[in-house]
């Protein structure tokens, strides 16, 4: 509905969906032939087909800590738990994504993210916890304690052949 159409209807005390739904008089005396139509989507009558974008851009998973913190195991365990997440549902959706961000909330609202490409795309939960990892490390983002930590990736794609590990495999 344009901004003519609203006012319009505004000037008929028409402001609200239930303001439609009760106005007593034709609608086409105030916005022509459109309505009867938006009477109908007033009544949640709509036979247009839906359009659902399957496209996905980004998944992402974030935590707000009930009490700020710098625990590094409280943050591996979050980020573990993220990577393993996303990674599901990449899975799932027979997608690999190229891009992995963190992203980082201080006590005072202030918000850092930060983001790291890679050529081939990534799946496993291992991958994308380890470049969460690198990212907070690199940019010392875990400075002072955290209110919120969140990992996601995005630039996605369908993984094409095999996946090569980002880091050497831990040799513990």
């Amino acid at each position: 509905m344009g901004k003519i159409t609203e006012q319009t209807l505004a000037q008929a005390g028409i402001v609200t969906v239930a303001d439609m739904q009760d106005y007593p008089g034709d609608l086409r005396a105030l916005v022509g032939s459109f309505g009867p139509k938006l009477k109908q989507f007033a009544f949640g009558e709509d036979d247009r087909p839906l359009e659902i974008g399957d496209e996905i851009k980004s998944i992402s998973n974030e935590e707000t800590f009930l009490n700020d913190t710098e625990d590094r195991r409280v943050l591996r365990a979050c980020l573990k738990e993220q990577a393993a997440d996303i990674s599901a549902r990449l899975k799932h959706r027979r997608l690999g994504a190229h891009t992995v961000q963190v992203k980082v909330r201080y006590s005072d609202f202030s918000t850092l993210t930060r983001q790291f490409s890679v050529e081939e795309p990534i799946t496993e939960g291992a991958d994308i916890y380890r470049l969460g990892c690198f990212l907070l490390g690199r940019e010392k983002l875990v400075s002072r304690p955290l209110r919120l930590l969140g990992l996601g990736v995005s630039n996605l794609r369908e993984p094409s052949g095999q996946q090569l590990a980002l880091f050497p495999a831990d040799t513990r």
